[in-house]
């Protein structure tokens, strides 16, 4: 089964992308913070999506409902 990882840090390095590429079943990062460009072409060379900056409001509940 394929999942989004999403990451509520700072920072995604090099180290970090290639333990969630060797889980083998992610497709898509989302973080809140920034990836570094080693960890970008990592990403890319594993044909996996990613998305940096995403504001943490992107993931809170308002009024009971989540907001996407």
């Amino acid at each position: 089964m394929a999942y989004i990882e999403i990451k509520a840090r700072k920072y995604i390095d090099a180290a970090l992308a290639q333990q969630i590429i060797d889980k083998g079943t992610i497709v898509g990062v989302l973080t809140t913070g920034k990836i570094s460009t080693p960890a970008k072409k990592l990403f890319d060379e594993a044909h996996i999506a990613w998305a940096e900056n995403i504001p943490e409001k992107r993931f809170m509940n308002v009024d009971g409902l989540e907001v996407l």
